[in-house]
């Protein structure tokens, strides 16, 4: 069974308060410390061997670099994931690489990407800064094992 992890990168500067290109928005301060800290709370929830392939705007990156920290894998980068990247992009990124995988993002397309996997209304899942979903592909076909949100792990604690 082949898991794939998608994530949304933390909290970024606000786009209104950027100057330069978009894709070199970091993150914020508050959004490295808050995804550091839901990282580390499921970290147990990744599998031991797992490849981490992140758009490679500025904001993606550090948080993928983040987690690629506490599960201690190395990160990969490809332009298929920059914004506004299609689901045949992401198709293409999980036959590229193989094995477990969590691939750090952006939305809506995530969003979308989710949906084409196991047919669920992207309006209905609130893919917040920081948010990871599971998924797990076996006999072919895509199921949603959790979705979690660092909001919600706080709130539990």
């Amino acid at each position: 069974m082949r898991e794939i992890f998608l994530i949304r990168h933390a909290k970024a500067v606000d786009r209104e308060n950027w100057k330069g290109d978009d894709c070199d928005r970091p993150l914020k301060e508050k959004g490295k410390i808050e995804f550091r800290a839901f990282a580390e709370r499921i970290k147990n929830l990744f599998p031991e061997k797992i490849t981490i392939v992140s758009s490679p705007c500025a904001r993606a990156v550090e948080t993928a670099k983040i987690l690629s920290e506490i599960i201690r894998s190395d990160v990969k980068t490809t332009e298929l994931l920059l914004p506004d990247a299609d689901v045949d992009d992401y198709l293409k990124v999980l036959k590229k690489f193989e094995g477990d995988i969590a691939i750090v993002a952006h939305q809506p397309d995530l969003s979308i990407f989710l949906n084409e996997l196991i047919c669920v209304n992207p309006s209905r899942i609130k893919f917040k800064k920081g948010s990871i979903a599971k998924v797990s592909k076996k006999d072919g076909r895509f199921f949603l094992e959790w979705f979690m949100a660092p909001s919600v792990v706080e709130d539990i604690e």
